[in-house]
């Protein structure tokens, strides 16, 4: 269930520090100067495009020595020969983090970058595409010999698993010339049993508590896998507004406020008898979030899901699911370190196992908007002052433009990860959300 910019470059470099289960850093510290790292341009043909290692005379903000030079983008994908992406990449790595910097061109600003992972070949084919990084941190004006660092997190893989192939990187620019280094693989963080749920650690017939009207309507309990092995917790809800709860304690560092997604696995028994209107059928899931011990109302989630997250078919096989938590938390709840968590399916007869319920958290860096002029509170993104703002989805589409607003109300907006980019004061502002 675990699941980039900027491979940038080479990933092959010359120095490949550890293996997948340690974080990877790629330099060009041992390549030669005037060589090319392996790194090839695909089609159109490479022609006078001379990608090579050379010194770097931009050491503000990177010591390196030497820097792999890409003099211009050409809308031409780089193929890197000597990195093999493995299938199902999402499961090792996390996210991908590279510095860049662009040198000069008529055309360098709202850079995006395509990453794929081609089979055998050079291509760069709609099947091979499994990323996109809107604007490569860079809105706007490009900001001319300036490193930055830019993050790309394989959570946000447009195709999973990830393909097997070889690393293609699309810079989607014409004439912009640009520089690459530091290469980085952050590998997944295998969380401490208190970041997921896998009920391993419990002993057959341990139960659970719930939130429920009477102590009659529920049961809880830890059983086997229904298929497979290990365990699982078998929920069994008697009357409408029954739901599972269980405790959470957060790794060192995490808020609730760091949570992006909680993913879950849930089986269902084949329905015996049928009925007219099957139970676990087309059910949307609420979701109660608040401190340890807390009472929940039944009647009163913290959120529900948009849509019906639970599908028909099939049935008596493990499915996997996610849902983000609501941007209108609490102050209070948002920085829990330590909470209680309930979710369900609200019907009048419920019956279903759940497992492996894990919680991704937001990239580093990506939430902090402490010192930012812009931020997003009870559903309204709000301006320190009045200014231009545009909406993008998490694949980069601009879906909403205003001028000369303070606020943009998002109740119309489906819930879901955005970014914000508004001008205020002549000067830039991004955040990015969850609705």
């Amino acid at each position: 269930m675990r699941k980039t910019l900027l491979i940038f470059g080479a990933l092959l470099c010359f120095v490949f520090l550890a293996n997948a289960a340690e974080p990877i850093k790629v330099t060009f510290e041992d390549a030669e100067i005037g060589s090319k790292g392996g790194v090839v341009s695909v089609y159109p043909p490479e022609g006078d495009f001379a990608i090579e290692v050379v010194a770097n005379t931009f050491t503000t903000g990177n010591s390196s020595s030497k820097v792999l030079r890409v003099p211009n983008a050409g809308y031409r994908g780089l193929y890197f020969e000597n990195i093999a992406i493995p299938a199902g990449a999402e499961t090792l790595y996390s996210a991908i983090k590279v510095k860049y910097l662009v040198v000069s061109g008529s055309d360098v600003n709202y850079p995006s970058l395509e990453l794929y992972s081609s089979p055998n070949s050079s291509t760069m084919g709609d099947t091979e595409i499994f990323g996109l990084l809107a604007w490569a941190g860079l809105w706007g004006e490009a900001e001319i010999g300036v490193w930055k660092t830019a993050q790309f997190s394989l959570a946000d893989a447009d195709v999973t698993p990830i393909p097997g192939g070889n690393l293609i990187l699309k810079l989607v620019k014409g004439d912009c010339e640009y520089l690459i280094d530091d290469i980085e693989l952050v590998p997944v963080d295998d969380t401490p049993p208190s970041a997921m749920l896998d009920f391993e650690s419990d002993a057959v017939g341990k139960t659970y508590g719930g939130v429920v009207w009477s102590a009659d309507d529920f049961s809880a309990t830890v059983v086997a896998n229904p298929s497979g092995t290990g365990n699982a917790l078998h929920f069994k809800g008697n009357n409408w507004g029954t739901y599972p709860r269980f405790p959470v304690t957060l790794p060192d560092g995490k808020t609730v406020g760091d949570i992006e997604k909680i993913s879950f696995s849930i089986y269902f028994n084949a329905i015996d008898p049928p009925k007219e209107f099957p139970q676990n059928k087309y059910k949307k899931i609420d979701y109660f979030v608040g401190g340890p011990g807390v009472g929940f109302s039944p009647a009163v989630p913290s959120g529900t899901t948009d849509e019906n997250i639970i599908v028909d078919e099939p049935l008596s096989q493990w499915i996997i699911k996610s849902f983000t938590l609501s941007s209108d938390l609490a102050p209070e709840v948002k920085s829990l370190t330590s909470f209680d968590l309930a979710f369900g399916m609200n019907d009048n007869q419920t019956d279903y196992y759940l497992d492996n319920i894990t919680f991704a958290f937001v990239p580093t860096g990506l939430n902090d908007i402490s010192d930012s002029k812009i931020y997003f509170n009870n559903n309204t993104l709000h301006l320190s002052k009045a200014g231009n703002v545009e909406i993008y989805d998490i694949n980069g589409r601009l879906i909403s433009s205003k001028v000369n607003v303070s606020t943009v109300d998002f109740g119309a907006f489906a819930h879901g990860v955005y970014i914000a980019k508004a001008i205020i004061e002549g000067k830039k502002q991004v955040v990015k959300f969850v609705r």
